[in-house]
């Protein structure tokens, strides 16, 4: 059973309380679309994760049962001990490998992309991380420590990552000493001169500072969210490979094998002529965030696109263990889509809503014959008709604002 199907109501109603709290507290940190698109590619992440995870699992079991040196009990509170220690440590080299690698920035790139700091970022997850990052925790097999315990332990560090994923809690003393903490994790959020490849820890801040690698965040010049290259568009599949294809694209044309080999391992910012590391200027007053205006429509359609998404993913967790391979992956590329149009739909762009017509006809026709769902009932037929006017009704909303929006820029 997906852990995610038990914990994703709570990042839910943490997003809520944060959103409340940041109203009380007159500071806004949400804008809808950047919140949406977090939660869009978080999504497609998992049924990602959901497919690769059980792979990369069974590896790690196999190979802590053939070649591990230890036979720990997953009783064994060593076991419990070494595993947190480890699995923090190996976390800190493959975070850190996410950044100072071209190719795994490419993938790791996405969660750092929002312009935005706030719970709805900690779901902003890549969809090609999770083909990797088993690697570095093999040598917790090679000592031995039970995949039970490993995988249990893994939860536990992702889920404690979410609530440092905050501007509403300030410095917090001595826990930012020990700790990985809000403060310490806006600062590896920022790209700030003083942010850039800081604060790479899961639950501790030790390792940084024993490798060099901490920054403390500076009231003096607050963090500026995102990366220096910015996707700027609310699509969640492009989010994923927006820096996979700068990356191909400086290869392709750089001249000679072993430079392009410094493109693709190398660090990012790498560039032949100087043959090191070329840092950007970043003036932090001077950046102005991404954004494109919503209509009273488009918020509207945000909104009931993320709710509906929200019921297909949680039920996609709920059935997808028991579905034969070939109809999960054709259930996950419509959530996918979905997503993909969402976003296309907050950018203005016409040819993607009608791209969600058919989606949304694709989807109600298969609830209505029961491809994924329950036995056809008469009660769920009706829903699903129910489902597909009203759907066919906010596409026509939403085809005259398009058209009024159209209009407007037409006469500037």
């Amino acid at each position: 059973m997906n852990a995610v199907l038990y914990v994703f109501p709570a990042f839910l109603v943490l997003i809520i309380i944060e959103l409340i709290a940041s109203k009380l507290m007159h500071k806004p940190v949400y804008k809808i679309n950047d919140a949406v698109t977090s939660i869009n590619i978080g999504y497609i992440s998992e049924i990602i994760r959901g497919l690769v995870k059980l792979v990369t699992f069974g590896i790690y079991g196999l190979f802590e049962a053939k070649v591990g040196i230890f036979a720990f009990e997953k009783t064994d509170p060593m076991a419990w001990v070494l595993a947190f220690f480890m699995y923090d440590f190996f976390y800190y080299w493959m975070h850190r490998a996410g950044h100072e690698v071209n190719l795994l920035w490419g993938a790791h790139s996405v969660h750092h992309s929002s312009e935005y700091f706030n719970i709805s970022t900690a779901m902003r997850q890549s969809a090609t991380t999770v083909f990797y990052n088993w690697i570095f925790y093999l040598p917790m097999a090679l000592i031995g420590i039970p995949v039970f315990v490993f995988v249990i332990t893994s939860f536990i560090s992702l889920f404690y990552q979410v609530w440092v994923h905050t501007e509403l809690i300030p410095k917090m003393g001595w826990y930012d000493r020990v700790f990985i903490s809000p403060s310490n994790h806006r600062v590896h959020h920022g790209q700030n001169g003083y942010c850039i490849d800081k604060n790479y820890g899961a639950t501790l801040i030790v390792w940084d500072r024993l490798f060099g690698t901490y920054a403390e965040e500076q009231d003096a010049e607050p963090v500026v969210y995102g990366i220096r290259s910015p996707v700027k568009s609310w699509n969640p599949i492009w989010a994923n490979f927006y820096v996979f294809n700068k990356v191909f694209s400086l290869t392709m044309s750089t001249q000679g094998w072993k430079n392009k080999l410094m493109r693709i391992f190398g660090p990012p910012g790498w560039e032949p002529e100087a043959n090191e590391v070329v840092k950007t200027q970043f003036e932090p007053s001077n950046y102005k965030r991404f954004d494109t205006p919503l209509s009273k429509a488009q918020k509207l359609y945000g909104l009931l696109g993320y709710i509906s998404m929200s019921l297909f993913f949680y039920h996609f967790l709920t059935v997808a263990y028991g579905m034969q391979v070939l109809p999960r992956i054709t259930y996950g590329l419509l959530i996918a889509l979905q997503a993909f149009c969402i976003g296309g739909v907050l950018e203005n762009k016409a040819w993607i809503r009608n791209l969600d017509i058919l989606r949304g006809i694709a989807v109600f026709a298969a609830i209505f014959v029961s491809i994924w769902f329950s036995p056809v009932t008469f009660i769920g037929q009706a829903i699903s008709v129910v489902g597909l006017v009203l759907f066919l009704a906010a596409h026509l909303y939403l085809r005259q604002d398009f058209a009024a929006i159209h209009s407007e820029r037409t006469k500037a």
